[in-house]
């Protein structure tokens, strides 16, 4: 079994956010409401293995979610704010006493961060490349090239972990899959993928409507939005027209966790 925690599942702007009167905004300003959305970030718990994907500014918020539970790797999807900038808070001394993770990012990603955060130079990093496997315990993970900032500074990947045959595809920020990485996703048994757009055009994050192309063409048996935008209608509304549109896709929220069997 692996459980995955949606620690947080919104834009680099949050929701609700300052002087925002949008229907979303006003439903995320309701205590508990699953329109609420933080910084985009990941908890996957294998058997031997827990990994947090990506760690950005409201990591001492969504910490909270982990209970006393540890963090033994963290894999970087790129090097923006909402990505990376959480990193620093790991130098601070109540969270060496409790986490000492193994940082897994491209020497890129790394070198943008270090240049603006030059503190997290003493923090334990490996680097990954795109397309080799890489084995943690029973966990294989594979990162694979996505599109997203179309800037070369901020190089973005996506991961495929692999365990007891059960294949899970995690790519939180794109607008486009390259064809090669698309041969390595194919028919993935879970795929959390990028849900930042809704009906409206984003030209660094896909839309709803490039997710249904994305789910037919790669043959995705079960998908989670992530990333959710402030374009979306509040959490109920929006995931009763998504299922109108695909049984298999569901919206993600704050704190939703699942269990995916293998």
């Amino acid at each position: 079994m692996v459980k995955i925690t949606f620690l947080g599942t919104g834009p680099s702007g949050r929701i609700p956010r300052p002087n925002c009167h949008w229907p979303v905004c006003e439903e995320a300003s309701k205590l508990n409401s699953k329109s609420r959305r933080l910084q985009t970030s990941t908890f996957l718990e294998f058997e031997k293995t827990n990994i947090l994907i990506d760690i950005g500014l409201d990591f001492e918020k969504q910490v909270e979610l982990l209970g006393g539970k540890k963090i033994d790797f963290i894999f970087l999807t790129h090097g923006h704010s909402d990505a990376a900038d959480g990193l620093p808070f790991l130098t601070l001394e109540k969270y060496q006493k409790r986490f000492n993770p193994i940082i897994y990012t491209e020497k890129h990603t790394f070198e943008v961060a270090r240049r603006a955060m030059p503190e997290i130079a003493k923090l334990n990093f490996q680097f990954i490349e795109p397309y080799k496997k890489y084995s943690l315990e029973n966990v294989d993970i594979i990162p694979f090239r996505v599109e997203h900032a179309f800037n070369p500074r901020f190089l973005t990947l996506g991961y495929l972990f692999e365990i007891s045959g059960t294949r899970i595809v995690y790519a939180s920020d794109f607008k486009i899959i390259p064809e090669q990485s698309k041969k390595f996703i194919k028919n993935a048994d879970l795929a959390i993928l990028d849900g930042a757009g809704f009906e409206n055009l984003i030209p660094s994050h896909a839309n709803f409507y490039d997710i249904l192309k994305l789910s037919e063409e790669l043959n995705f048996k079960k998908i989670y939005l992530t990333q959710v935008g402030i374009a979306w209608p509040p959490y109920e509304k929006a995931q009763e027209i998504v299922f109108q549109k695909a049984k298999n896709i569901f919206l993600s929220y704050d704190g939703l966790a699942i269990r995916f069997f293998h």
